[in-house]
């Protein structure tokens, strides 16, 4: 049933952040003034940002969810997969798109943008804080649910040797 549930959520997410990424580039595609296209864009960006923190946190909880229930990490790993691949788009494509624009309106500052370098240690830290959330929920269960002791069992007897 939480498995259900996850992939409810992970629909709704993708559908939601992909809205709000897709209409804040659109603002960029603007004809009218710049400046209130940067405003548009860096508005909705933001809520795009948000709702995937949002959003990964709680797929993330209820793929601690589905870890414990079912001991599979599939939930967990497709949670930071989707973080992963929005903020790759963020900082890659939808950032790139931004400073590029507000260069060519004049509105810039800079020569190149550190949204990449950021963008790939955002992702590197995320995924450590995702496989520490992994192990400790696997600590977590075997410390509720330890595994009982192997039988012990009786060496076997040695045959006699013959001579």
């Amino acid at each position: 049933m939480l498995s259900k549930i996850y992939i409810g959520l992970l629909a709704v997410s993708v559908a939601i952040v992909g809205f709000f990424t897709y209409y804040s580039w659109s603002w960029l595609q603007s004809i009218g003034v710049p400046a209130a296209a940067v405003e548009g864009f860096v508005y909705h960006s933001g809520t795009a940002w948000y709702v995937l923190w949002v959003s990964f946190a709680l797929l993330l909880a209820v793929g601690n969810g589905i870890l414990w229930s079912s001991r599979s990490s599939w939930a967990m790993w497709a949670s930071f997969i989707y973080l992963a691949a929005f903020l790759l788009i963020r900082y890659f494509w939808l950032d790139g798109a931004a400073f590029r624009f507000k260069t060519a309106a004049g509105l810039g500052e800079g020569s190149f943008s550190l949204g990449p370098l950021l963008g790939a240690l955002v992702i590197v830290a995320a995924g450590m804080v995702v496989l520490a959330d992994h192990f400790i929920v696997v600590q977590l269960y075997r410390k509720f649910f330890p595994e009982p002791p192997l039988a012990e069992t009786l060496p076997d007897e040695k045959p006699e040797e013959v001579n």
